[in-house]
């Protein structure tokens, strides 16, 4: 069962950023899943943005989890449009914390969304990005199916630029 996406958008004050029909990369969309990828994607995306005059866009799709599912048999006033405008505060902390003061230059989205591939396709074809700058995680050898990154470049007609992250450990709290 799908829900219905929420979703929200944050513009900087003064996006600037009116590029010329020569520039390569016009728009840049940054797919975020807080992950050793994502930072060097953004990183990556930031710096071909100073050189090109490009429009950066940051997009989060955040999925549904246990918490979600707890929540709603609590009856705690905690809506999903919650849990956007959380990722949208997370999003914003991450830019800056990736490149110092880099959040007031870029557009940040967020959406609720439980096929995080189908999502970002979604956020391509709203922007019509000149470039998807994206992170990806170390390949599992023992995964059968499509990682979201492959899904994610079929599904798309523009080009993607994958920069490989490093292999983050697991570290369970609880333990």
């Amino acid at each position: 069962m799908t829900e219905p996406s929420t979703s929200a958008t944050q513009e900087p004050a003064s996006l600037g950023a009116t590029a010329t029909a020569t520039n390569p990369f016009d728009r840049l969309l940054v797919p975020i899943d807080f992950s050793s990828g994502a930072r060097a994607a953004y990183a990556l995306a930031m710096r071909i943005a100073e050189r090109w005059g490009s429009e950066v866009v940051l997009f989060h799709a955040a999925g549904a989890d246990g918490n979600d599912e707890f929540l709603d048999h609590t009856g705690v006033p905690w809506g999903r449009s919650d849990v956007v405008g959380e990722s949208l505060e997370h999003m914003q902390r991450f830019a800056d914390a990736v490149v110092p003061g880099s959040s007031s230059r870029v557009r940040v989205e967020a959406v609720r969304a439980d096929d995080i591939a189908r999502a970002v396709v979604a956020a391509c074809a709203r922007y019509s990005p000149t470039l998807i700058v994206m992170g990806s995680r170390p390949r599992d050898r023992r995964r059968v199916f499509r990682s979201p990154v492959e899904r994610i470049v079929r599904g798309v007609s523009c080009a993607v630029l994958v920069v490989p992250g490093e292999r983050e450990v697991y570290v369970d709290a609880d333990a």
